[in-house]
């Protein structure tokens, strides 16, 4: 699915033009570079196409969850209630601003579950934050009820999914902020990147101030001139990379276009037996269609299906085996100075000091992923090859059913 599948000459032109004229720092050099930035117009670009009043362009995807946080005050004891099934960023994040991870449970849509987080809330808690896994948007409704109920900050974590729409509006969009990330395998690529969109233009300036060690960024005055807003640290975007998201931001509606063709022309070909599933999705025509995901009845048939499938030329994963994105894989997570700091969500005689991550909680979860088979999709994809992966999940499919 990466976004450098379309690369060509466009992002070429666009790089080639930043190192002509040899500006490639964000803010500075102001008196030489005739008023061009890179990075600026990016941000621009995207706060219009997303419907948002700012956003800003960071180092990561990773950096754009931590500036976010930082810029709402979320610290030391603050409890940030969220996903077990995210990409392992989600929960350093809230480490490093010393707050707790709190990890819920998640439903077949494979996201965070709103009947699993009401229970978790207490007076430590500051935020929810459910993650858009795999493109496909949480069910922003609810969890839009249980922040205003319980007067709760609403944080969107949609990394993996910017571009993904529920009821016609953006991810990202419904909460304090959302977070993107232009890493090599989102649909547009930087490289290394990531964005964040809010229509608080207060925090807005919060994060503009922390993600350069509190600079104001009067562009009036040389840089070395400019006040101290704050203490901050260095999470900028470099103009090759504003350039370069300039020319895939183009192109991620084509993209998503491809994707989604792509799955149709398999799911076209493939015949879903009784019992298995996809997605439980609360707007499924918002998906992004990055991966192809089949929920099983049980975890042996998932299996049956994994070997078949793949002895037929169709490989895929059973999500539960995910190292860097189960929670209950996260070993490094466990060990020093992090260990304490974790909450257990659930009654244990250990609950002091067993990380709400440890592998023996979310029965739920567990039992989901274990039974679950994911295909990740490409962009360009040859109709000899999409004929093949069809082929590949209806001999899977006559295996593991007996037919």
């Amino acid at each position: 699915m990466p976004g450098f599948e379309l690369f060509d000459q466009k992002e070429i032109d666009a790089v080639v033009d930043v190192l002509k004229r040899k500006i490639v720092h964000r803010y500075s050099f102001q008196d030489v570079r005739d008023g061009i930035y890179k990075v600026a117009e990016f941000e621009d670009a995207v706060a219009e196409k997303m419907g948002s009043k700012k956003c800003l362009a960071v180092s990561s995807g990773s950096a754009a969850l931590y500036v976010a946080m930082r810029a709402c005050g979320i610290g030391p004891g603050d409890e940030i209630i969220t996903s077990p099934f995210t990409f392992i960023a989600s929960i350093e994040a809230i480490l490093e601003c010393g707050a707790v991870p709190v990890l819920a449970e998640i439903d077949e849509s494979l996201n965070l579950d709103p009947e699993s987080v009401e229970d978790l809330i207490t007076e430590k808690t500051k935020a929810i934050m459910p993650v858009h896994m795999f493109g496909g948007a949480a069910d922003m409704d609810r969890f839009a009820e249980l922040c205003e109920e319980y007067g709760l900050y609403l944080f969107e974590d949609s990394c993996q999914a910017m571009g993904a729409t529920y009821k016609g509006r953006y991810v990202g969009t419904f909460g304090k902020w959302g977070t993107y990330s232009l890493d090599p395998y989102k649909l547009l690529t930087v490289g290394e990147g990531g964005l964040i969109v809010t229509d608080d233009e207060e925090l807005y300036d919060r994060m503009r101030y922390y993600h350069d060690h509190g600079h104001m960024h009067d562009m009036s005055i040389p840089r070395g001139a400019e006040g101290k807003a704050c203490l901050g640290f260095n999470f900028r975007m470099d103009e090759i990379r504003g350039a370069l998201g300039l020319a895939q931001l183009e192109k991620l509606d084509k993209a998503i276009g491809m994707l989604r063709e792509n799955k149709k022309k398999i799911l076209e070909n493939v015949t879903i037996p009784e019992g298995v599933k996809l997605r439980d999705l609360p707007d499924r025509s918002g998906e992004l269609a990055t991966q192809l995901v089949f929920i099983f009845p049980d975890e042996d048939t998932a299996k049956a299906f994994q070997k078949a499938a793949g002895e037929a030329g169709a490989p895929c994963g059973i999500l539960a085996g995910n190292t860097w994105h189960y929670a209950r894989h996260w070993q490094t997570l466990r060990e020093g100075s992090y260990y304490s700091r974790i909450r257990c969500p659930y009654d244990c005689p250990y609950a002091d000091y067993v990380p709400a991550y440890r592998p023996v909680e979310w029965p739920k979860t567990h039992d989901i992923l274990s039974r679950t088979a994911v295909y990740g999709l490409d962009i360009v994809m040859e109709d000899a090859r999409l004929e093949k992966m069809a082929k590949g999940i209806n001999e899977g499919f006559k295996a593991a059913f007996g037919r």
